[in-house]
């Protein structure tokens, strides 16, 4: 009975601890913000919401509970020395790199931080205030690097397996501005998960665990204490050459390829604590090479959500809508309707005024190959039966997509258009071929008088060609 109730104050106090620190609340505040701003932003680019993201937001909540436990568990195996004050250091550096771009809000990142400043204080040995600033300090001297190495690829090594299951299900379109300088549809694949974790650490008085964790084996035996640790993982990726899918596919297995790398270097760690600063900066180093290779691929690659001359090209479709029933889906084409052609959405209208009550369609899959559909139309039918289309040269587009930061969560999102630069500078160069094409005003004859011949002499014969 000792050892139940000892337990259960342990679990008492680690929730009171995850219920008492702001950060796991700030997590999820910003989840919601970013959903919410998500929302926003269709409807200005495309009048209309096309996904309900209150499921979004549960099952991103769920998620990150259920991780959580996991890691917690595998954490209660390997073990872990971590003070109080270095939660609310990681929790704060956190909040702070989301101040400049919300895919920096990452444990890997804030433990690289984290390392940074260990450095710069191991370098000040004298320096030692007092108060609370001085126990900060403290701990973060004495901080357990090679337990949150571990932390750090478990929670990596789970983000590319959630990253593969359901960051498709994130993924939202968005308009943006193309190589070209003209709109271009994308997608935007952000996924973030608040993570709360709950940690053994070493005390005196505790409970004693009937196993010895692998890290720190001779501090354990005095008993052990439960605290919090919330933190963030997340991955934000922009395509606009492939199908949200395809783009899942090859980041997750670029980061399950990197946390493998990062597993050798983190059991390394825990046998020689002096390899983690190593590993967190070659962390570090993999993540952003990923980053990197995902935006050279987009530059380097055809636009793929753009109007063609076969059909209007697909950029999403609303869920439950005529479309998603008859299985339509983004990146295909409408080419005929009801028999006519479709060039752009005010074709589309007028062919299905041809039978308001019926509609044929021919739809052209990504290989370019030809498939039949029809379908009863019905009052309160999406007006482009759930189809949202590439963009044209006149649709407004959203700046910040590959910039975002915590203040574009607190502020409305931009849209506005593109100038006319490009197609001015195509009318002008029109404009100077047509002139320079122009025929010539022929010059009047010249009257042959005793006078011109005499200050010019008679005109010679042109040559024959």
């Amino acid at each position: 009975m000792n050892v139940l109730g000892e337990a259960l104050r342990m679990i008492g106090g680690a929730l009171g601890a995850l219920l008492t620190q702001p950060f796991y609340y700030i997590f999820l505040i910003g989840v919601l913000l970013h959903y919410r701003r998500q929302g926003i932003l269709e409807r200005k680019l495309f009048n209309i919401r096309i996904y309900v993201y209150a499921g979004r937001v549960l099952r991103t909540v769920i998620t990150g509970m259920i991780v959580g436990l996991l890691v917690s568990i595998a954490m209660a195996f390997i073990g872990i020395h971590i003070q109080t004050e270095v939660t609310w250091c990681i929790g704060t550096i956190l909040i702070l790199l989301s101040v400049f771009r919300l895919r920096y809000a990452h444990i890997t990142m804030a433990l690289a931080v984290l390392t940074i400043i260990y450095m710069v204080l191991l370098s000040l040995p004298s320096w030692q205030p007092t108060g609370f600033i001085g126990q900060v300090i403290e701990s973060i001297r004495n901080v357990d690097l090679p337990g949150l190495l571990a932390i750090s690829v478990l929670l990596q090594l789970i983000e590319a397996v959630l990253f593969r299951m359901q960051a498709t299900r994130f993924s939202s379109p968005v308009v943006i501005e193309g190589k070209r300088g003209k709109p271009v549809g994308a997608y935007a694949i952000e996924a973030f998960w608040p993570i709360p974790l709950w940690l053994f650490i070493p005390s005196t008085g505790g409970l004693v665990l009937p196993w010895t964790p692998l890290h720190g084996a001779e501090s354990w035996i005095n008993g052990v204490s439960l605290t919090a640790l919330p933190v963030m993982i997340g991955c934000s990726i922009l395509t606009q050459t492939h199908l949200p899918q395809v783009k899942v596919n090859a980041i997750a297995k670029r980061l399950l390829q990197s946390s493998f790398i990062m597993i050798v270097l983190a059991a390394l760690a825990l046998w020689w604590a002096p390899i983690a600063i190593p590993a967190l900066v070659i962390a570090v180093i993999l993540r952003e090479w990923i980053m990197y290779v995902s935006r050279r691929e987009e530059s380097q690659q055809s636009p793929l959500f753009i109007r063609g001359l076969r059909g209007l090209k697909i950029l999403d479709v609303i869920p439950a809508s005529p479309a998603a029933e008859l299985g339509i889906t983004a990146g295909e084409s409408v080419y005929k309707v009801n028999g006519q052609l479709i060039q752009d959405p005010q074709s589309l209208h007028a062919a299905l005024r041809i039978n308001p009550a019926f509609c044929k369609l021919e739809i052209l899959n990504i290989q370019g190959e030809s498939k039949f559909l029809q379908r009863a139309i019905y009052a309160g039918d999406h007006h482009q039966l759930g189809m949202i289309f590439a963009p044209d040269d006149q649709a407004v587009i959203s700046p910040d997509i590959q910039r975002l930061s915590v203040w574009h969560l607190v502020t409305k999102p931009r849209v506005h258009k593109l100038n006319n630069s490009y197609q001015e500078a195509d009318a002008i160069l029109l404009l100077e071929s047509n002139l320079s094409t122009e025929t010539e005003v022929p010059e009047e004859p010249i009257e042959l008088t005793p006078e011109y011949i005499e200050k010019h002499g008679l005109p010679k014969r042109p040559r024959r060609k």
